[in-house]
């Protein structure tokens, strides 16, 4: 289970909260599936995920995800991306 939740934010608030603290933070986990066949997909949709937090922490503070359609006569370009942003929040202890 993890210790945080994921909150939907704007991409204005993702880009400056990383702008002002890029020497500080490092990639938590990333996954990339540029050309769509992760796990033996067909290749139209890639995708590509990153969280980032402050060393030492247990989890991120901003995570990013972008989607888009690949065209299989042109699979390096990316045609109709979307992006998304979230805040990363820890989760209280029930201690």
């Amino acid at each position: 289970m993890r210790d945080y939740v994921q909150i939907t934010t704007s991409p204005e608030v993702y880009h400056v909260i990383f702008a002002r603290h890029h020497e500080q933070l490092k990639a938590f986990e990333t996954f990339s599936d540029p050309d769509g066949t992760f796990n033996g997909g067909p290749g139209e949709i890639g995708r590509m995920v990153t969280s980032w937090g402050f060393d030492g922490c247990r989890w991120p503070i901003l995570k990013t995800q972008a989607r888009w359609d690949i065209d299989p006569d042109q699979p390096h370009k990316r045609i109709n991306p979307k992006h998304e942003y979230w805040l990363c929040l820890p989760v209280p202890s029930e201690e």
